[in-house]
């Protein structure tokens, strides 16, 4: 069973709507975006904030799509707002959008001004909420260990979750990969990667 299947089972189409997809590092939150891009037939707008969407891969798993992709590398939190926000002003233009983490740069600012970043993380949501209602968008985000809950969470927290529809934590332990979805009902499964990207028994 692939993504897309996996989702259906639950009810979940990545036809539109605003996903976040959070997890620590190589647990598979870009193959997911790149996974969600393939089912699209029209341009993706891809938002790289960590350098790490590797066209390589996306080859592997997308196939001849490559031509129907752009990508912006902001380079701090206002480049990042600059870039949504004229994303709003475009969307026609685009069939996916995804932010490749909308973390990263909130991460860097938030110790200098934590109001400040935390009403920005939440103007950025909002457009990105305002594009989903008629297209698929797909944010990766890293995560941070909430030491008073013992457990991993979203970068920003509520500050992004609560706009998202659909919420997914993925996991490795012991070599045992998990697929968690967390919005909006909770439920597990173990996956694998592979060059195609994601396998669900």
């Amino acid at each position: 069973m692939n993504l897309n299947e996996s989702l259906m089972e639950k009810g979940i189409g990545l036809d539109k709507g605003l996903f976040l997809v959070y997890g620590k590092a190589g647990t598979g939150k870009t193959t997911f975006m790149m996974e969600a891009i393939k089912q699209i037939s029209g341009k993706a707008f891809i938002l790289d904030s960590e350098g790490g969407f590797s066209i390589d891969r996306f080859k592997q798993i997308a196939g001849d799509q490559l031509d129907s992709l752009m990508i912006a590398k902001p380079g701090n939190l206002k480049e990042q707002a600059k870039i949504i926000s004229n994303i709003l002003d475009n969307e026609k233009f685009f069939e996916f959008i995804g932010v490749d983490t909308i973390g990263k740069h909130y991460r860097e600012e938030v110790r200098k001004d934590r109001t400040g970043s935390n009403n920005e993380m939440a103007r950025q949501m909002r457009v990105l909420k305002e594009i989903s209602r008629s297209k698929p968008v797909v944010i990766c985000n890293q995560v941070y260990q909430n030491i008073r809950e013992n457990k991993v969470e979203p970068l920003a927290g509520n500050f992004v979750t609560k706009w998202c529809d659909v919420v997914i934590e993925l996991d490795e332990v012991n070599e045992v990969r998990k697929f968690k979805i967390v919005k909006p009902e909770v439920s597990e499964k173990e996956f694998s990667l592979c060059d195609s990207g994601f396998i669900f028994s």
